[in-house]
């Protein structure tokens, strides 16, 4: 599959990043990239920041809160989550969980929008038709911090808490503890981009590419009015229940 190199882990110009590719690259055949955040909160397009994420915690502790433009519920990024975007013509997750299986995981897709390995779920993702393309993008945790995942998720009535936080944890599970073979997140990294770019070709974004990212990150996925922006009160608490992944 063709691929896209994005370094950045800037979750305001990732958010732009998808944003641009959906609306710009050439998607004749797919496209992907894989990519990380900074420790930050990544909001649905529909969800009301102050009722699903504690943003005294994050304030307290550097957290960025950032908002996608596809649906889903809160989702904490750190560096040790490994982000994954496919764009093109009806795409779905099915190569990323091929190439998870031929790892040695018993990699499995559900109908909730949900990657799950050895009966936990190690995955989710999100998706977004716009014309005649679609995006789909997800995240892997490898060894995200827990403690601070259920920190951030925790507010008073938000799905987390009303399921219980230790109900949640036996839930979700880490993929280094099945992925022995990986020193670190990065050699994970590499091994999946080698299976999922095989021999074909990468395209190269221009300076003024990442110019025009850059400008959109600026001018709207960090801006108050994009992140706090008000949500008609029919979408809220109707994204689908989601508790780290996209």
């Amino acid at each position: 599959m063709r691929y896209i190199i994005n370094n950045s882990t800037d979750p305001y110009f990732n958010m732009a990043f998808d944003e641009w590719c959906l609306e710009h690259i050439d998607v004749s055949e797919p496209v992907f990239y894989l990519w990380r955040n900074r420790p930050s909160v990544i909001i649905g397009l529909n969800q009301d920041a102050a009722q699903e994420v504690n943003l005294k915690y994050l304030e307290e502790h550097g957290i960025l809160l950032a908002r996608r433009v596809t649906g889903g519920g809160a989702v904490y990024h750190d560096l040790q989550n490994l982000n994954y975007t496919i764009i093109g013509k009806g795409v779905d997750t099915t190569p990323f969980v091929e190439a998870l299986r031929s790892l040695g995981l018993d990699a499995e897709q559900t109908g909730r929008n949900d990657i799950f390995v050895d009966g936990k779920k190690v995955s989710g993702y999100a998706r977004r038709v716009w014309k005649d393309r679609t995006i789909v993008h997800g995240t892997l945790m490898y060894d995200v911090d827990i403690d601070t995942l259920t920190e951030v998720l925790s507010t008073p009535g938000s799905k987390l808490v009303s399921k219980g936080i230790a109900s949640v944890r036996s839930r979700v599970a880490n993929l280094k503890e099945y992925l022995p073979q990986f020193k670190s997140l990065d050699e994970l990294q590499a091994r999946l981009h080698s299976i999922l770019a095989g021999s074909d070709t990468r395209i190269v974004l221009s300076p003024s590419d990442l110019a025009q990212i850059r400008e959109l990150s600026d001018s709207k996925f960090s801006t108050p009015e994009w992140l706090y922006r008000e949500v008609a009160p029919n979408h809220l608490h109707n994204e689908s229940v989601t508790t780290f992944a996209e």
